[in-house]
């Protein structure tokens, strides 16, 4: 089974993902924006009991009734939602060693993209 490792800009938590990453996306939705302090957020999911943290762990912060949103307690990065009850986390792919290696396939919230943003369409 393919091993995605990563971590956040500090290194003090690096985790490793394995199985089928999924649903591959681009996300422009207002949450994501104000969260990451960017117009766009790369997600993918993974099967949430693949996630092993190699050292350190994310602190949660709750930024929907349904969603907690996980980061770095010590430099900040922006690492993953999670969606109560889910079965899979998603995480944002820059923080993925292996980024490159996973393209987006759709886009959510385009809407909320800003008018000065051309990204080219998914599909």
């Amino acid at each position: 089974m393919k091993k995605y490792p990563g971590s956040c800009l500090c290194g003090y938590v690096k985790f490793t993902l394995s199985g089928k990453p999924s649903d591959p996306h681009l996300c422009y939705c207002q949450i994501c924006q104000k969260w990451s302090g960017a117009p766009v957020v790369a997600w993918v999911n993974f099967p949430l009991s693949s996630l092993k943290y190699a050292c350190g762990e994310p602190t949660l912060y709750r930024s929907s009734p349904k969603t907690q949103r996980g980061f770095c307690p010590k430099c900040g990065s922006t690492l993953f939602a999670l969606d109560d009850g889910s079965t899979k986390i998603c995480m944002t792919t820059a923080v993925l060693d292996d980024k490159d290696k996973i393209t987006p396939e759709f886009e959510s919230f385009k809407e909320s993209s800003p008018p000065w943003l051309h990204v080219p369409d998914v599909e």
